[in-house]
């Protein structure tokens, strides 16, 4: 199997130009876990996580790891602020830059490999063209689904 037959083709994005209030209310109502980010000629450029809003809300030296115990550290009026300010800024001030993409082509057994072994954490890959063009999304949810489909084909 191959990314291409493995993929879910109907994804969700978000505009680099959108608000994280945007980006909140479509994460909140889909019930997704990454959205990716487009331009206009719907290029991926970044994905919005669970993790990225963390860090965009989080103190800086949280959110960058320069205090290592925290443990001590009291509810921070700044974080407060900061989940509230978190609605106003751009998708493209808070997105991570960082993510899986694979081409079509690209085996299963890789994308599996990707998700489980990968420096970067993500919860799913991007299935990209050779213009970075977004045309699918692979969850592990969707490889458990396939393999489990192939399974049974051949009961």
């Amino acid at each position: 199997m191959i990314a291409a037959s493995v993929m879910t083709t109907e994804v969700l994005t978000i505009n680099v130009s959108a608000s994280m209030l945007d980006a909140l209310k479509l994460a909140h109502e889909s019930k997704v876990r990454q959205i990716p980010v487009v331009d206009d000629n719907k290029k991926v450029i970044g994905v919005i996580t669970p993790r990225a809003l963390l860090k965009g809300v989080l103190p800086r030296y949280v959110a960058e790891g320069l205090i290592a115990d925290l443990k001590f550290a009291p509810e921070l009026p700044e974080f407060v602020n900061n989940i509230d300010s978190l609605a106003f800024k751009k998708v493209e001030n808070v997105m991570e830059k960082d993510f899986i993409a694979v081409s079509p082509e690209t085996s299963s057994m890789e994308v599996a490999t990707l998700l489980l072994h990968s420096k970067k954490h993500s919860e799913s890959v991007l299935v990209v063209d050779d213009r970075g063009t977004l045309l699918g999304i692979i969850s592990p949810w969707d490889i458990f689904k396939r393999l489990w489909d192939y399974a049974e084909k051949k009961q």
